[in-house]
């Protein structure tokens, strides 16, 4: 063997560890970071966990990610005294459940939007199937078109038609295979 044969092979080897070397340097790397930013985020959750929701706080001071307090409160007709309650959905499905809270100034709309039955934010978005709004001292529905729509109040089932019913706390609403419940929350 010759010293330039001796010379690339101990090249090669040289040049085969330094490659690894800088492969497990950038990979340690690439770890420590990962590390770094998962341990960042469990201590943003511990923080936003122990918050105790202090109302004089700011919330535009908090970071994004800082739940907060809501107070929902009728706040109709104040100077009056005449408080009007809000309305809770709850919308229930086979795979999930979703609360809603309306205020009795608002119309809302159930119908089926992709396929199934929700509430409705706006009516080109979906089918309207029915609506729910605030008339004198209770809530009503009505159909507005031609499918069936029932109201379940205990163990009786009741078809709703153009005049519309008027709803009970705790009457469930019944389109297709998803239920909307209802209940009325007192301010």
């Amino acid at each position: 063997m010759t010293a330039t044969a001796i010379g690339v092979g101990i090249g090669l080897i040289l040049g085969t560890l330094l490659i690894f070397w800088i492969r497990r340097t950038k990979k340690k790397l690439q770890e420590e970071k990962f590390q770094a930013s998962r341990k960042v985020r469990e201590d943003a959750l511990k923080e936003a966990l122990a918050n105790n929701l202090d109302p004089a706080a700011d919330p535009a001071s908090a970071s994004p990610y800082r739940p907060y307090k809501v107070n929902y409160s009728t706040g109709e007709n104040q100077e009056n005294g005449e408080k009007l309650p809000l309305l809770q959905i709850v919308e229930k499905n086979k795979l999930s459940e979703k609360k809603y809270i309306f205020r009795a100034s608002e119309t809302v709309t159930l119908g089926i939007q992709f396929g199934s039955a929700c509430v409705l934010n706006r009516m080109e978005s979906g089918e309207s199937w029915c609506e729910l709004f605030f008339q004198k001292t209770s809530y009503c529905v009505r159909v507005l078109g031609e499918h069936p729509v029932s109201v379940k109040r205990k163990k009786h089932t009741a078809i709703i038609d153009k005049l519309g019913i008027r709803l009970k706390s705790g009457d469930i609403i019944q389109i297709q295979e998803t239920a909307f419940q209802v209940f009325y929350v007192k301010g």
